[in-house]
């Protein structure tokens, strides 16, 4: 089974997707073609990234994803076409790859160059060459040479104190879940055995549950979600419109 997977901020009431899908089928007829998203914030590359993370390695070998996120930054930006950990990867060299997979360039990355008059942005022509061209297992280096210039972007860290964790929320759910940048492992071995209190906004709270059901319906609760991270969510509620949480807001927790 042939797979490509589809990461946009395009939405589905425009031509794009259709388009892509329709040219993607032309030259692939039994291509199977997955909609991870269409719906991430417009120009979020941040967003983008931590969606994609969690998803791209749970499909098989072999997997070829295009992302698509149209960045902020300067129209002549170098389309990449990437082999890496048995996966096709094809999208913009604007940061966002490498916080998918970290500042270190992958060794098998090009900046696609084709004997074609490819247009500003995300040619979708160019994209179903590409994309297709690692489905069928050819050689990346036939794409294009080394991009010049790997463009790096810094994801937010947490602080650490003595006896203070300080993140940042760097994700907000469909369902009004906001997802910090805390990951499990940091926080348990900054916590230990001690008391803590975690604070956002209105909200503070003394404990980490396992599951959103474990308070009553409309209640709040702090637990890790299944990528490990630091998640503030309401029982059958939206957590960020009830105590206003926003992209990008502080989150603190006072260990005692």
């Amino acid at each position: 089974m042939k797979i490509i997977t589809l990461t946009t901020d395009w939405r589905t009431n425009d031509h794009h997707v259709g388009a892509l899908k329709g040219l993607l089928y032309s030259v692939f007829p039994d291509v199977v073609v997955v909609d991870i998203s269409h719906d991430i914030p417009h120009f979020s590359i941040q967003q983008a990234a931590y969606l994609f993370s969690n998803v791209y390695k749970r499909f098989p070998e072999g997997t070829v994803h295009i992302v698509a996120v149209q960045n902020a930054g300067p129209v002549k930006t170098d389309l990449l076409a990437i082999k890496k950990d048995g996966f096709g990867f094809v999208g913009m060299n604007d940061g966002l790859f490498s916080l998918v997979f970290g500042d270190q360039p992958p060794s098998n990355m090009v900046a696609v160059k084709l004997d074609i008059d490819q247009k500003p942005g995300y040619d979708l022509e160019v994209l179903t060459f590409v994309a297709t061209h690692l489905l069928s297992g050819q050689n990346v280096f036939e794409l294009g040479s080394r991009p010049d210039d790997y463009v790096v972007r810094k994801g937010f860290e947490p602080v650490l104190e003595e006896d203070v964790i300080r993140g940042t929320i760097i994700y907000i759910d469909s369902f009004g879940n906001a997802v910090s940048n805390i990951h499990r492992d940091l926080f348990y071995n900054q916590v230990m055995d001690r008391k803590f209190e975690i604070n956002i906004r209105k909200f503070s709270t003394t404990k980490i549950l396992s599951n959103y059901t474990d308070v009553d319906t409309g209640n709040m609760v702090a637990l890790f979600n299944d990528a490990g991270l630091l998640e503030i969510a309401q029982n059958q509620g939206m957590a960020n419109k009830l105590i206003g949480i926003k992209m990008n807001d502080p989150i603190r927790i006072d260990i005692k």
